[in-house]
């Protein structure tokens, strides 16, 4: 496989999880996501997507009235059949199975955080881990959430990644989060934290971890001997410490030790250049400090395109590269295509046997 289909494909190896018995077809829970935005929409239409059908068995889990009222669910031919546990739906002709939480009033506003929505959606996590954990489906996927909402639910974590985390069990750094695009994929240090947080939080174990997850990663997608690049966390690559310290005390250290490990990493490189070459492909992974360090880049050149996935924990969990777009909820003129690929990124993942 070629390094740009390699990025195109970037999976890990297969998440824990049985098979449903006799069905070849790698079996995934559809979280719903926020049920006041566009989540619910672009599920339902994914769902109807023949590319979908083809490639995997697909258990929603939500609220059957909200999906009942979803934009784009009329204008299909597809039915909900209501199912109590993944073995049994049937995945025949046009019927999709929804596990129903039923757990959103009918009043509810579309459009607007609530705690809610943010409960809703937790739940539709939950169920969906608890899930695959049991080895009842092979892959979580999730439509977009909303971080403000999940807040006002309880929500004690930075994002759902935390949450995953704590329910399968794994250290917040011994798990990664990338950004697969066509373009380039990234992997970041540090996710969704306050940016002075983000700095404080920065360490070699955590720059290192995240430099063996994402070589990990292009391995598995077919890459035999990836390239990994590692941006700088101050201007000019610290200028030897006149502008900043951590990428000699924190940085450089990580990237010496993974080379240590025979992986082909190079940096740290300022960031406002490093990014210039991912239209060119030079990386296999680009390695960014903080969250919007590398999704300016990605999203500039790869946006509605790119999948959000873990790696590093038991679970294969991926889901869309943008948010809840509380502003056209229930204008039925929300795209699904990242929906499609996300889908069809995880059914891959699901399969990969190595």
């Amino acid at each position: 496989m070629d390094n740009h289909a390699a990025k195109e494909a970037l999976v890990t190896e297969q998440a824990a999880g049985a098979k449903l018995p006799g069905d070849p077809m790698p079996v995934l829970a559809l979280a719903m996501g926020d049920p006041a935005g566009i989540g619910p929409e672009i599920a339902i239409k994914a769902l109807q997507d023949e590319r979908v059908r083809r490639a995997c068995r697909i258990v929603l889990i939500g609220d059957a009235g909200v999906v009942a009222r979803a934009p784009g669910w009329q204008a299909g031919s597809a039915r909900l059949e209501p199912v109590s546990r993944p073995s049994d739906a049937r995945w025949e002709g046009d019927g999709i199975p929804i596990i129903d939480l039923a757990n959103v009033d009918k009043a509810a506003p579309l459009g607007e955080a609530s705690a809610q929505s943010g409960r809703a959606s937790m739940d539709y996590l939950r169920h969906a881990t608890e899930l695959a954990l049991a080895g009842e489906v092979d892959g979580v996927v999730f439509a977009p959430l909303n971080k403000e909402a999940m807040k006002l639910a309880g929500l004690p974590y930075h994002d759902e990644y935390g949450y995953f985390a704590e329910m399968c069990g794994v250290r917040e750094q011994d798990y990664t989060v990338l950004m697969v695009g066509p373009h380039f994929s990234l992997a970041s240090v540090t996710l969704h934290l306050p940016l002075g947080e983000a700095v404080r939080s920065l360490t070699s174990e955590r720059v290192l971890a995240t430099i063996r997850h994402g070589h990990r990663a292009a391995m598995a997608a077919g890459t035999p001997n990836p390239r990994i690049g590692v941006a700088a966390l101050n201007p000019h690559a610290g200028e030897n410490g006149t502008l900043g310290t951590e990428e000699r005390d924190v940085i450089r250290p990580a990237i010496e030790a993974a080379r240590g490990e025979g992986i082909d990493v190079s940096g740290p490189f300022p960031a406002d250049t490093f990014f210039m070459t991912a239209k060119d492909g030079l990386y296999d992974v680009y390695v960014g400090m903080y969250h919007d360090q590398g999704r300016i880049a990605l999203k500039m050149l790869d946006f509605g395109r790119a999948t959000t996935m873990a790696e590093g924990m038991p679970v294969t969990f991926c889901t869309v590269g943008h948010g809840s777009a509380y502003d056209i909820a229930g204008k039925g003129i929300a795209r699904h295509e990242n929906m499609v690929q996300t889908l069809l990124l995880a059914a891959r993942r699901a399969t990969r046997t190595g």
